[in-house]
């Protein structure tokens, strides 16, 4: 297990230590990334196009998370990270999106966090505390960070914010009995220009744009020519 995550060893009644395939108790904090429409990505722009997307979006990941915590798993487009505390989590966080906020024609990310106990074992976390942190990832939109409470009330401690917190309410989680309150941390708008397509995702440089088109009196980017006809020919269908 990585040095960078608190490991608390269980015992038995008697004091004794628990044989290892107990696992033990640890207090983390947990993340889940992904590259937000990463399906309709593939779908537009094909296969090449997406793997290519899923090594650069590994070496970021792999870039912002090493100083701070480690990388649990990567799997295609969603990596599953876990940090000592919320602090060491958002630094990594942050990082990372200021790498992909530079990165013109590569989609936007959505983040979850969760701070909490889980277990161990067999190099693998478990627990409600995994499952919460993975549904407030899939509660985000792109270029979105939430939060639970416990996030959210140990980020507001830090003597320096980079970020402002915000409670965007109640959300109802599947097959759990109660209201989950959750948080969007929102980093420091690095660049102003920046917009997403919204057939593929795609971070888009308003100025340098392949077309746009206004739907409801909205107006959009498009990264290429092939988004912005599909755009024109069911625009209810991405927005």
């Amino acid at each position: 297990m990585s040095e960078s995550v608190k490991a608390v060893t269980q015992h038995d009644s008697n004091g004794h230590t628990l044989d290892e395939r107990s696992g033990v108790n640890v207090t983390a904090t947990f993340c889940f990334v992904d590259i937000a429409g990463y399906t309709a990505l593939t779908d537009t722009h094909g296969e090449f196009a997406a793997a290519d997307l899923v090594e650069d979006f590994t070496r970021m990941i792999r870039s912002a998370v090493a100083p701070h915590g480690h990388v649990q798993e990567l799997a295609g487009d969603n990596a599953f990270l876990v940090f000592p505390d919320p602090a060491s989590a958002i630094e990594a966080i942050s990082s990372l999106y200021r790498a992909v906020a530079g990165k013109w024609d590569f989609p936007a990310l959505r983040t979850g966090l969760h701070h909490g106990a889980a277990l161990y074992r067999s190099k693998r976390y478990f627990g409600s505390t995994i499952n919460m942190a993975a549904r407030t990832a899939a509660h985000a939109t792109g270029g979105q960070i939430l939060c639970t409470t416990p996030v959210a009330e140990s980020l507001a401690r830090l003597d320096k914010q980079a970020f402002t917190i915000d409670p965007i309410g109640k959300v109802k989680f599947k097959n759990l009995p109660h209201e989950v309150e959750l948080h969007a941390v929102t980093l420091p708008d690095s660049n102003l220009r920046g917009a997403v397509d919204p057939v593929c995702q795609m971070q888009v440089n308003k100025r340098t744009a392949a077309a746009e088109q206004e739907f409801e009196g909205r107006r959009y980017w498009f990264c290429s020519s092939a988004c912005s006809d599909r755009f024109a020919k069911a625009p209810s269908d991405f927005v």
